[in-house]
């Protein structure tokens, strides 16, 4: 009940506070748009254009010392062990008795 009351408390008095435009928006529109046009009147130099710099190395290394085909060689390997302990336990190949 005590968390109630104060949810509804909080909401109310959020919704009691006044909202004017200048708590919304503190610079003008105005203001912003004539800094903008004095920056960009300011500068007299034309503006450099930009650099890009690709480098694309195509070295081409070493497949087997990927740490992903490492990881696909182990469970290759574990998987290929399994089979083979599988295979000489002779598992499955047994009788079944039934006696009623």
């Amino acid at each position: 009940m005590r968390t109630l009351a104060l949810t509804l408390g909080i909401l109310f008095g959020t919704f009691a506070l006044p909202i004017s435009h200048t708590t919304v928006l503190p610079g003008s529109a105005p203001a912003v748009c004539a800094a903008a046009t004095l920056d960009a009147q300011g500068s007299s130099q034309a503006p450099q254009p930009p650099q890009i710099n690709v480098e694309v190395n195509k070295g081409g290394g070493r497949w087997y010392a990927s740490p992903v085909w490492i990881a696909i060689g182990g469970v290759a390997l574990v998987l290929v062990i399994l089979l083979i302990v599988m295979a000489a336990r002779g598992g499955g190949g047994g009788t079944t008795v039934v006696r009623g």
